[in-house]
């Protein structure tokens, strides 16, 4: 091992336990729980999302990651992972122990602390910052020193996820009686990259063994070819982190619906958390003066910092002055601002992205491809009216209209025809309100799960 970049690894992570860089401190600032970790990953596909600032062979990955935690650990809950993998390693990875709180509390995923463990004293440090389960790479580590750290994590209520690389590694780690195993496609010797022997190793691995394939997965190919060679679970890292869209990314890799989710009309912290839970990318909060959804300036900030989980929050107008949208829009620092009047009725604020909402049946819509806006809004509207009406237009009209930027299909959308409606119009987003709520403003948990559910289907 020696002169190799795992032999370097080792020798700096040894230097920092003689350091007492690996002190536990006296409380932990997240409870453990192994089986949590476990159960996730039981439930195939699954995804180990990785946090990962850089690595030897790929360089960086996640600019600033340190302020990036809370922001990639919801992106990767908002696309469907089953758990988080933290890459803590300093001096190669550029990693922080920090991050794991962080992004546990941020995601209420369990979290698998990503390091190269080599002595006790770092399952206890483990212990102290929170993380439900542990890295033991076989090839690190002798027979008896993986046996001993393995026993030693159970003990302490740690998961542990055995990596190996090939099937003489398979063997090694299921001399252990592990509870799960990873398979690495990338050799921690050279880096180089093999998936068909991650397929091989597979034939290895009893059942009963949660099989998670490690490294090189990059298309939704990739995890349907692995998942027929018996993996539950694949950890995944430099894909997600390089797409500029995790969630997205993450929706892709899952084989499901990329299309956006936006709730509107959300006024109570219940219906936030039901729409973080779900993966709702955007959470409306309303305005509007004629709304029965709309909101105070304090009742909005409360939910806009409830909701700050999501990919973003929409202030939503339509009959407001220019002073009260400025108002709302210092006060709740919204991502956007969608109006739902005219452009030229109101100057929008600088600074968040800007929704232009047009009325179908009202407005002209080949003239509204001209309006200004970052994303256009289609929401069915009749004449003097402003804000939706609640019913469904024909959505296959804006195929045709030729949208040559983002948008948004709203109007009449509930969990039994969003499908229909992404398939006919292929938006950006799908916008509802009162497709999922039991009263106005009232939002029905049972049916925003349908309705994301739905969309993801698609």
């Amino acid at each position: 091992m020696n002169g190799t970049i795992l032999g370097e690894i080792l020798a700096s992570t040894r230097a920092r336990l003689a350091r007492g860089e690996f002190a536990a401190s006296s409380r932990p600032a997240l409870a453990s729980d192994g089986r949590r970790f476990l159960s996730a990953l039981r439930r195939p596909p699954a995804v180990i999302a990785e946090i990962k600032h850089r690595s030897p062979s790929a360089g960086v990955l996640l600019m600033n990651a340190s302020d990036a935690i809370e922001a990639t650990a919801r992106a990767y809950r908002r696309g469907g992972a089953a758990a988080l993998s933290v890459v803590v390693e300093r001096d190669f990875f550029g990693g922080d122990p920090a991050w794991i709180p962080r992004a546990k509390a941020a995601s209420g995923l369990p979290v698998l602390m990503k390091d190269f463990f080599v002595d006790e004293a770092q399952l206890d440090f483990a212990l102290s910052l929170g993380a439900d389960a542990v890295l033991l790479i076989v090839s690190a580590l002798g027979d008896g020193d993986l046996a001993r750290l393995h026993a030693a994590a159970r003990a302490r209520g740690l998961a542990v996820l055995v990596e190996a690389h090939d099937t003489e590694e398979v063997r090694r780690a299921l001399a252990v009686s592990p509870e799960a195993v990873g398979v690495n496609a990338r050799d921690l010797r050279t880096f180089a990259v093999d998936l068909a022997g991650v397929e091989a190793a597979a034939r290895a691995l009893p059942a009963g063994v949660v099989r998670v394939a490690e490294s090189g997965v990059k298309t939704a190919a990739d995890v349907t070819r692995l998942a027929a060679a018996g993996y539950d679970a694949f950890l995944v890292g430099e894909t997600l982190l390089k797409s500029g869209d995790a969630a997205k990314a993450l929706r892709y890799l899952l084989g499901r619906g990329t299309t956006e989710v936006k709730i509107c009309g959300v006024t109570r912290e219940e219906d936030v958390e039901t729409c973080l839970a779900n993966g709702v990318d955007w959470i409306g909060l309303i305005f509007a003066p004629h709304s029965p959804r709309r909101l105070t300036l304090e009742r909005g900030r409360a939910l806009a910092e409830r909701a700050r989980g999501a990919k973003g929050i929409v202030a939503v107008f339509g009959g407001n002055t220019a002073e009260e949208i400025r108002a709302v829009a210092g006060f709740l620092r919204p991502d956007a601002i969608q109006l739902s009047d005219p452009p030229g009725t109101v100057e929008p604020p600088p600074g968040p992205a800007l929704w232009q909402t047009v009325g179908v049946g009202r407005d002209d819509l080949s003239a509204a491809l001209s309006w200004p806006g970052d994303v256009l809004h289609f929401d069915t509207a009749v004449a003097g009216r402003t804000g939706g009406t609640g019913s469904p237009f024909d959505w296959s009209r804006l195929l045709t209209l030729g949208v040559r930027r983002p948008f948004v299909v709203a109007g009449g959308l509930n969990p039994g025809n969003v499908g229909a409606a992404i398939r006919a119009a292929r938006p950006f987003a799908v916008d509802t309100a009162s497709g999922v709520e039991a009263a106005p403003g009232v939002k029905d948990a049972a049916r925003i799960a349908a309705f994301v559910e739905e969309a993801r289907r698609v």
